[in-house]
This record gives C-alpha cells, structure tokens and sequence, in this order.
C-alpha cells in the first residue's frame, strides 16, 4: 500500500542536489543548494525531468526554460549563477 507515495519527487530532489554539485564536489549541503532543492523540485519535474538527474543537461534545461520557471525557482538559480560567477564556490570553506 506505500509502494511509492512520491518517486518522482525524491527524483527530483537527488537530481537537484547533483545539479548543484558537479562530480560530487562537496558532500556538505550549503545554503544556496538547499533553496534551490526546495525553489525548484517541481520545475525539474515539468520542465527538466527527462533528462538524467545530476547531468549537464539538467542545467542546459534549467537555463533554456528559464522564463517557464516559477519565481522562487528562477530567483534561486540566478542566485546560484551570481554565486558561482563571484568565485564563491560552495566548498570554499574546509
């Protein structure tokens, strides 16, 4: 009967996370990661989930449909490219 509440979702969620993380370049969740988990789930789901969580196309996808974005999930994503365009890497701390 709880043969799988929300596959697609828990989907998601991994694929977002390996987005973020190229190779698995930090294994610690930072902020900027988790609002985009939480911004854009349901983007990934309409617009991106045909391609391979964790792949360069998630991102390619991500970017092409930007306008099709929910605002929080657009906000997010361009909050990770200025992050990420200003050097800050998000394993910069050790």
């Amino acid at each position: 009967m709880l043969d799988a509440p929300m596959p697609d979702l828990r989907i998601a969620l991994l694929a977002l996370g390996a987005l973020l993380v190229p190779a698995a370049a930090s294994a610690e969740p930072t902020p900027i990661r988790e609002l985009l988990k939480l911004s854009c789930t349901g983007d990934y789901l309409e617009h991106c989930s045909m391609h391979p969580p964790g792949g360069p196309e998630v991102e390619a996808c991500f970017k092409a449909n930007i306008r099709k974005l929910s605002p929080p999930c657009a906000q997010a994503i361009n909050a990770y490219r200025r992050q990420k365009k200003s050097g800050q890497h998000t394993s910069s701390a050790r």
